[in-house]
């Protein structure tokens, strides 16, 4: 029998940061195909780390997504084959790093990419008040921040 002032763990704060998470897993799955865009979430993604943090390596990178850096150098192979990335060899603490950086072609894909994301992102966000957005984003980046102190991240 439930105790009643135990809470579910499916009614939890928790919970509903995961199960939204899955959503917008499978909402961004669904969008970059139905819309026939040229890049995945992720690769999207990539390209807007790169786009807006200039020149990184591919560690870093991986580390920033929560990406392993198996399935980020995959994502790059694709991304760098395409013409979108392309690395260069630099020199970071005596020692030689192949940085990525964003081809010309890269900018462009990516810039008609979240030209088209906006409007999806406008729609979604149209439920929200301005204030309510603010008021999410803060709170997930607190939860972000109080996690990263207790979790343990293999890269």
């Amino acid at each position: 029998m439930e105790k009643e002032n135990e809470k579910k763990y499916t009614e939890s704060l928790f919970y509903e940061v995961y199960l939204t998470g899955k959503y917008i897993k499978k909402m961004s799955v669904q969008h970059f195909k139905n819309l026939n865009l040229e890049l995945t979430g992720e690769e999207f993604s990539t390209l807007d780390f790169i786009y807006h943090n200039g020149n990184m390596c591919q560690r870093d990178l991986a580390l920033k997504m929560f990406i392993n850096r198996a399935n980020m150098g995959k994502i790059l192979n694709g991304l760098e084959e395409r013409g979108y990335l392309k690395r260069i060899v630099d020199v970071k603490c005596n020692r030689p790093v192949k940085l990525i950086s964003m081809t010309k072609e890269g900018e462009e894909v990516y810039t008609k990419t979240l030209t088209t994301l906006r409007i999806t992102a406008e729609k979604a966000y149209s439920k929200f008040s301005e204030d309510e957005v603010k008021v999410l984003i803060a709170g997930m980046q607190k939860m972000r921040k109080y996690l990263k102190e207790i979790v343990e991240i293999d890269i």
